[in-house]
């Protein structure tokens, strides 16, 4: 198993990562001081003595998932190897390495306006988290930097989703990231998969390759930068990044393609309509399409204070996924002068919401360390068995867990 094999190597112990974060120091951030020894810590779930065993424990645990997500059942000996596509479960269309690009969704004003957005209904995966004033921003997640069309408008890079990328040894993608974000990949030695990071702690970047379009609108200069899967490849190639990677596991246990295996959800109680808030001003919804068994976004616009379509500017087409991922974390700002950038604790795991063909089974979410995959796992203690296709993944706050429903 690549993942669990990486983590092996490259985790020395969780104790040595938390020393590693808490003697880092950048000039102006108190964001970077003691207190972010402490969070680590917390964020790892360990102390420095409990280390080496908590790692051990962590790593069995994921290698036993996965084992258990990858293997074929031995009723179906006889069929060709499980080859499926990392992001969507459906039969492998390529060798390509994933690639995660930041996508930014403010919608305050007119000026201050990135929608719509261009090229998201291409993403196999869309990731939506919290970020900083109430704001969220999206990762449009890809299986391969050829699938991937015009995208933007591009923004910085956040912990939050690159710890869900990191497993997947993604590229990620963006311009600029907080300096917690550079502070997990300078831990973490994940600059050489970064493109358009910053050079806190004296990490190595790369810059990224990108263009500008006002779109013809009077919006604010940082909402104006596109880039595309030609820019992309070219950034990679600038650096010396390879954008082959040949995966062996998948982001969700899906249904198996081979056999046609499918949930259908028996017994599940109705989810054919979602409202998740994520702040006072950002909140999503979707309705279930029962003749496309997909569910139509969107989003609420504070501009007009409606919820309205989300649409790709590339097509007018109205962004729809056939599974739905909801998973309640403690998220709050980091310690310090960090301009309220966002933390999620990862390690405290929480309950998930999964919605599929109309109805939703609640389970939990578990994410033992960066470098182990987010698990799902339904109320009988197995995996989730996710449908094949496209995800909308949202990380929401606990907080507000009151204000999210379905029906």
């Amino acid at each position: 198993m690549k993942i669990t094999r990486r983590t092996v190597l490259r985790l020395t112990g969780a104790a040595a990562a938390s020393l590693a974060l808490s003697s880092c120091s950048a000039s102006g951030s108190a964001i970077l001081g003691s207190n972010f020894s402490s969070w680590i810590q917390q964020t790892l779930g360990i102390s420095s003595s409990g280390a080496a065993s908590s790692a051990a424990s962590s790593e069995d645990m994921a290698a036993s998932s996965l084992a258990a997500a990858e293997q074929p059942a031995a009723s179906v000996a006889a069929l060709p190897a499980y080859d499926a596509d990392p992001l969507t479960g459906e039969a492998k269309r390529s060798n390509g390495r994933i690639v995660g690009v930041m996508v930014n969704n403010i919608s305050n004003t007119s000026r201050q306006n990135a929608r719509p957005q261009r090229g998201l209904s291409s993403a196999d995966l869309l990731i939506e988290c919290k970020v900083e004033g109430g704001i969220t921003r999206f990762c449009a997640v890809f299986h391969d930097a050829d699938s991937i069309p015009e995208i933007g408008p591009l923004r910085s890079g956040r912990d939050q989703f690159l710890q869900l990328l990191m497993p997947y040894q993604a590229l990620y993608y963006h311009d600029g990231e907080s300096a917690a974000c550079t502070k997990f990949i300078s831990v973490y030695n994940y600059s050489g998969l970064n493109i358009g990071g910053k050079s806190y702690f004296n990490t190595p970047t790369h810059p990224h390759v990108a263009h500008r379009d006002s779109r013809g609108r009077d919006v604010a200069y940082e909402h104006t930068e596109f880039t595309s899967g030609k820019e992309i490849r070219q950034a990679a190639s600038n650096a010396g990044i390879g954008l082959k990677y040949d995966y062996d596991t998948t982001f969700f246990r899906f249904a198996d393609y081979r056999t046609g295996e499918e949930n259908a959800m028996q017994g599940a109680s109705s989810g054919r309509t979602v409202s998740i808030t994520h702040s006072d001003h950002y909140k999503t919804s979707f309705r279930y399409d029962p003749q496309a068994r997909t569910y139509k976004m969107q989003m609420y616009s504070r501009i007009s204070g409606k919820f309205e379509n989300t649409v790709d500017e590339l097509n007018a087409k109205q962004l729809s996924f056939d599974n739905l991922l909801v998973c309640f974390a403690p998220i709050e700002r980091y310690s310090g002068d960090s301009g309220d950038v966002q933390q999620v604790s990862y390690i405290s795991g929480g309950d998930a919401y999964y919605f599929s063909r109309g109805a939703v089974q609640h389970g939990r979410w578990e994410k033992a360390s960066p470098e182990h995959p987010l698990l799902v796992y339904d109320k009988t203690g197995a995996q989730m068995l996710f449908n094949r296709g496209k995800t909308y993944l949202a990380i929401v706050d606990d907080d507000e867990w009151s204000s999210f429903s379905y029906q």
